[in-house]
């Protein structure tokens, strides 16, 4: 699903992430201020395009939850999209750089957008900030559930978090998804201090 193909028929976000408004209840980035990428976030010379470094930070930085990284999200927008923002897929109602369906996307928005479903084509300003906000809203859902925490949140993103937690079929028909999830961490991480 990439965030917003993660469930078919799935448009509303996960039970107990959502405000008294009912908006998605993830936290401002610390500060609010938009954090550089010094090589502490993302792995310098790594395939990220340049122009969207900056969103992938921000949106992998706007929660306390160690498995929601910057270079988790960028893995997933590699393994959604190959970091395309102009990705339209209408068969299956995905679109942008994140893969978002138009009536999960709306979920993850500011809370003043949320009040309807919005329209395609979908801006990368719009579509990676949402896949942290999702992450992290997601999180507290896949707490406890067998195999990597960062692997299960990518797969929840794209086939939702009950289907992850149940561990069924659906995980393995996205094995070749996760794959590529797990490759894209492993070049994204940041280079380990030297010694």
């Amino acid at each position: 699903m990439t965030l917003g193909a993660l469930v078919s028929g799935d448009s509303a976000p996960p039970q107990g992430a959502l405000s008294a408004d009912r908006t998605p209840v993830v936290p401002d980035p610390p500060g609010g201020v938009r954090p550089r990428n010094d090589g502490r976030w993302l792995r310098t010379g790594a395939d990220i395009p340049q122009r969207y470094r900056h969103l992938i930070i921000e949106a992998g930085t706007m929660c306390d939850v160690p498995q929601v990284t910057p270079a988790l999200v960028a893995a997933v927008l590699e393994a959604e999209s190959g970091f395309d923002p102009t990705l339209s897929d209408p068969a299956r109602d995905e679109y942008g750089i994140a893969r978002w369906t138009p009536r999960v996307l709306r979920y993850y928005l500011p809370p003043a957008r949320q009040k309807t479903v919005p329209t395609p084509p979908f801006s990368p300003e719009d579509s990676i900030p949402a896949v942290g906000r999702m992450l992290c809203a997601i999180a507290p859902e896949l707490e406890g559930v067998p195999g990597d925490p960062a692997l299960n949140l990518a797969a929840g993103y794209r086939i939702s978090t009950w289907r992850v937690q149940r561990q069924g079929p659906e995980l393995r028909r996205i094995q070749p998804y996760l794959d590529r999830v797990r490759a894209n961490l492993e070049r994204y991480r940041p280079s380990p201090p030297r010694s």
